[in-house]
């Protein structure tokens, strides 16, 4: 069983959906690629899943359950404390990541004390329960500023926990247990944002983005042009951000993003995008890197798979899918669908036997 609800009205800004799964017998779950971010409490705890590239099997036991909160495309790049593009393909533990001393109660509850306690607990308690990290208390690869270290902290994807079964065998208990943690993820995502708030992690953001910005192939700049560039003054539209998010914890990172995935998605080409943000391409890409995880290319590819989908699931003729998202011809459609997805798109949206 699979579900997926509305944000909160708070969390709409950022929040794509929240969503549950119950796995009523054991298999595998095809994760295909959607340019989101999610935090999942699964069975063997909290963990992040970055941004794919590819189709990511998933192994479920009868019993699994899976709750989650769906960030939208670029809406996540300033939540984790460490860039995007390191999560990329990736499952990371929470407790693994910058914010897991911030969100230290969700990492050691027992889900019985969860379900205890949500039936009374407003979120905004479970909110106010969560304290502030200790500096020290962080994983040494995060406090550095090379870039390389901190890829190299996920060179090898998260192995799956070992189980730890949901009783979903008890409806009473599921539902509840459901709704609690539910409720324990908003809260998180609230923390979180509002953590963004204070002053001191607005400037520690602000070091750790200059210092861990992506590297452009393409950028063949010299040391005193980037030293030169690193002397100029910060940019005022730069810094009105900066002060609304200190008092609009919901505004993104980069504001562009929405419009970027939007525009890539109905079609546009990277120049064209960059061109109608005023920016150059190696502009845009380092934008694109840092919002989504993902190079332009990357992330129109995955938009337009996703609108194919859309379309697709829809009843929508695979033709008439192709053209209207973009694809030269149906042939495009089927390998990029196949690249991204490893199956074809009749597996993953089957026709309808009775339209």
């Amino acid at each position: 069983m699979y579900e997926e609800r509305p944000p909160a009205p708070d969390l709409a800004a950022r929040v794509a959906c929240h969503w549950h799964q119950v796995s009523e017998s054991s298999s595998t779950q095809l994760v295909v690629p959607d340019a989101c971010v999610d935090l999942i409490w699964g069975p063997g705890g909290l963990f992040v899943a970055g941004p794919d590239t590819g189709p990511m099997p998933t192994e479920m036991a009868a019993g699994d359950v899976f709750v989650g909160i769906r960030f939208s495309p670029g809406a996540a790049a300033d939540l984790f404390g460490v860039p995007l593009h390191t999560l990329r393909d990736q499952r990371i533990h929470l407790s693994d990541l910058p914010p897991a001393a911030l969100l230290a109660p969700l990492t050691t509850l027992d889900p019985t004390a969860l379900l205890t306690s949500s039936t009374s607990a407003h979120p905004a308690a479970l909110h106010a329960s969560v304290n502030r990290p200790d500096p020290a208390a962080l994983p040494a690869s995060f406090t550095t500023n090379d870039p390389a270290a901190l890829s190299a902290s996920f060179a090898t994807p998260h192995p799956r926990p070992a189980l730890q079964t949901e009783s979903a065998s008890s409806a009473t208990r599921t539902a509840p247990d459901l709704a609690a943690k539910h409720t324990a993820l908003a809260a998180a995502t609230r923390t979180l944002l509002t953590h963004l708030t204070t002053p001191a992690r607005s400037a520690a953001a602000a070091r750790s983005t200059a210092s861990t910005r992506p590297t452009d192939p393409a950028d063949h700049s010299t040391d005193s042009a980037r030293l030169s560039d690193s002397a100029r003054p910060a940019d005022p539209a730069a810094r009105l951000i900066d002060s609304a998010r200190l008092t609009n914890p919901t505004r993104l990172a980069d504001p562009a993003a929405p419009f970027i995935a939007r525009a890539l998605r109905l079609g546009r080409s990277v120049s064209e995008v960059a061109r109608d943000l005023g920016l150059s391409e190696r502009q845009l890409h380092r934008r694109s890197l840092t919002a989504f995880g993902y190079a332009p290319k990357t992330l129109q590819r995955i938009v337009r798979f996703q609108r194919a989908l859309r379309l697709a699931r829809a009843g929508v003729p695979l033709a008439t899918v192709a053209a209207e998202a973009g694809y030269a011809d149906q042939a495009h459609l089927s390998h990029e669908v196949k690249r991204l997805s490893g199956v074809s798109l009749r597996t993953l949206a089957p026709p309808n036997p009775h339209p």
